[in-house]
């Protein structure tokens, strides 16, 4: 953790500023004024703090150790979800300290967003594990960091009792339109100020709105769009040669993806001594899923795969260039017809829909759905599927690959009926 070190600039006779900086792990120093001020005299170089000569002296070095104690607390926040560390950061971060609310009033959001991931942190999961899983609690603090956004753009605390019907309608606003968060995005938040004002409930505490005005009309989401490798296109990947080991890596990968349904997480965690091969020529892959810590046997009998599995196993990538060489494989093999899905735009740091090559627009998590799409069109039952894929609940299955089983069920009861 950086260390905080105070400071003052000048020794002219009269209040001068006290300044804080600190170095960030891999980046520049950043300093700003504290908003605190003292007589160069009454400074001690060397103990970076007020001379303990006054009652006054004494009170300053209690702040400033408290703004030192705020700091390296909303530095672990932020750190954690990725925010960028900078002056910026730190005259905003000492503006909300020197205006800050007592952390225990749980009236306000933040605070009450605070218990609430600290309540949920000793929470039993129903795998048995204790704690937030790590993206659950990415999703809190990502949260968190958008409350905080909010609160500087209106200026003020949000108290969970003052937060009623127009309130919630300026947040919605700021996050569609302003961030420009798509739907689905926007949902969860909305979802998760849901579950904050229901902890904040069951606290006892006042709401300014009821939980059923946060219903149907708050609930947004984006139309999806599957993209999938078929069959044809997995023999077009399977026959491409000649390619750079990288690539022909990749390549092994994907034909792997395609054949055992299984999350990227899953997929790389697969070692050769996970494979066992039976005398039909099968191959059986023992599987611990991350997600759920379920145990699975996954068969396959494609002897393309069976051949990699068993001569050519592949070596393990990042994810970031598993998506990479993913996108190159599927180009050459010529996947190039133009699609609609969503794109990670670099530079607005959101999705965004567009028309392009679907080979564009692939990535690992598209091999699983695949291999499901691939299996329920075959009339695989979903039963079977799903203990493959890992997937818990049909509806979400159904949702996963883009299929309304009861379209289909009331269109094959149509088709029955014509004698």
């Amino acid at each position: 953790m950086p260390s905080f070190s105070f400071r003052i600039k000048s020794k002219e006779d009269k209040q001068v500023s006290i300044y804080v900086s600190f170095r960030p792990a891999s980046s520049p120093p950043v300093f700003s004024r504290t908003g605190l001020s003292i007589h160069p005299d009454k400074w001690s170089a060397s103990k970076k703090r007020a001379k303990t000569n006054s009652p006054h002296a004494v009170n300053l070095n209690t702040v400033l150790s408290d703004l030192e104690s705020f700091l390296s607390e909303q530095l672990n926040f932020d750190q954690h979800t990725g925010v960028e560390i900078n002056n910026s950061w730190l005259k905003k971060t000492i503006e909300r300290f020197n205006n800050k609310v007592p952390a225990t009033d749980l009236s306000y959001l933040l605070n009450l967003l605070d218990d609430m991931i600290n309540s949920l942190g000793h929470k039993k999961a129903n795998d048995g594990s204790i704690g937030l899983k790590a993206n659950t609690i990415k999703g809190y603090y990502t949260f968190r960091n958008n409350l905080i956004e909010y609160e500087k753009l209106i200026d003020q605390k949000i108290k969970i009792n003052e937060f009623g019907k127009s309130e919630l309608d300026g947040f919605v606003k700021w996050l569609l339109v302003d961030m420009k968060y798509a739907n689905n995005e926007a949902g969860r938040k909305i979802k998760r100020l849901k579950g904050l004002l229901k902890f904040g409930s069951s606290k006892g505490l006042t709401l300014g709105l009821s939980l059923d005005a946060l219903g149907s009309e708050y609930s947004y989401k984006t139309t999806k769009y599957i993209n999938v490798i078929n069959e044809q296109e997995f023999f077009k990947i399977a026959k491409l040669s000649g390619l750079p080991p990288y690539l022909e890596n990749i390549k092994r990968w994907i034909l792997i993806g395609l054949s055992i349904g299984q999350r990227i997480s899953d997929l790389q965690k697969i070692r050769k001594e996970n494979i066992r091969f039976d005398e039909k020529g099968n191959a059986l892959l023992d599987i611990i899923q991350v997600k759920g810590n379920t145990s699975v046997t996954v068969p396959v009998k494609n002897q393309i795969v069976v051949s990699v599995l068993k001569h050519k196993f592949p070596y393990r990538i990042s994810d970031q260039n598993f998506n990479k060489y993913l996108k190159e494989v599927c180009k050459r093999a010529g996947l190039t017809d133009v699609i609609t899905g969503y794109k990670f735009n670099s530079s607005t740091k959101r999705k965004e829909l567009v028309e392009k090559p679907k080979y564009e627009l692939l990535a690992s998590h598209d091999l699983r759905r695949s291999f499901a799409n691939y299996h329920y069109d075959k009339g695989m039952p979903v039963a079977y599927i799903m203990r493959i894929t890992g997937h818990k609940r049909e509806s979400t299955f159904f949702e996963y690959i883009g299929k309304n089983p009861k379209k289909d069920f009331d269109a094959y009861n149509f088709l029955n009926a014509i004698k």
